[in-house]
């Protein structure tokens, strides 16, 4: 009832001067929709024994504690904050339940480092036959490793990239620029956005504009393989592609 009377802003003020407890319950059933949009649009496949039901928990524990740590004296949008904190539990609680296993979290990391290294040897974006021919594999192991990596992928715009405490975390989603989010500036992060905009502006064509639909016009993988005539597992691939291309590259400017 409080929130159907009682502004956002006043229900925040509530809360973060007196803590309210109704008031926080209210700003948690607001803002409840967030994350089904979280779980709806993951890019990740988690096991068959994992229910969308234990899922969204995982969401709305994430929910709950983008509430209770949000700042609003500082200027940002809680939906952007909120997104990152929610898709971080899941995350989390995947990597607590093993659902990839340590194997292809390595061949991740050294798929990664070759898509990079080949990209700064050649000045272009590194085919998958060039990647296959420098791991020694063939191409077809290649493009499994990537199809494995799409069925459970952890690597998004979501990720973390740099930040020492909770407060300071940056994460890629935020850099792509929202402009109903103001974002403290800083030459780190002015950096970094920079950094990122010229791998996103760098990847070949289908890649980037996968890219764009995901997190920029927020379809679907379902909705994007729509629009490209394609399936949504080819989506998920050229996803996760492009999210190998990006870390990598991040990984090895940021060192």
């Amino acid at each position: 009832m409080m929130a159907e009377c009682i502004s956002e802003e006043e229900l925040w003020s509530r809360f973060r001067s007196k803590n309210d407890a109704s008031a926080r319950e209210n700003l948690i059933l607001k803002y409840m929709g967030l994350v089904k949009y979280v779980v709806d649009r993951l890019s990740m496949r988690p096991p068959s024994t994992i229910e969308y039901n234990d899922l969204y928990s995982c969401g709305i524990i994430g929910l709950v504690s983008a509430v209770d740590r949000f700042d609003p004296s500082l200027g940002n949008k809680f939906q952007t904050y909120a997104v990152c904190r929610i898709r971080g539990e899941i995350l989390d609680e995947s990597k607590r339940m093993g659902w990839v296993p340590r194997p292809l979290y390595k061949k991740n990391i050294e798929i990664e480092q070759v898509f990079a290294s080949l990209q700064a040897q050649l000045g272009r974006p590194a085919e998958e036959e060039e990647v296959a021919e420098a791991m020694s594999i063939e191409l077809g192991e290649l493009q499994q490793a990537i199809t494995d990596y799409s069925r459970a992928s952890l690597a998004s715009l979501y990720d973390i990239v740099s930040g020492q405490g909770e407060d300071e975390e940056v994460y890629l989603i935020d850099l792509l620029g929202d402009p109903d989010t103001e974002i403290a500036e800083s030459v780190e992060r002015e950096e970094m956005e920079h950094l990122i905009a010229i791998e996103i502006d760098g990847l070949p064509e289908q890649e980037k504009k996968v890219v764009a639909l995901y997190y920029k016009e927020n379809l679907t993988l379902k909705e994007i393989g729509v629009l490209l005539r394609v399936t949504e597992s080819r989506v998920s691939q050229i996803h996760a592609k492009a999210m190998l291309r990006i870390r990598g590259r991040l990984r090895t400017l940021l060192e």
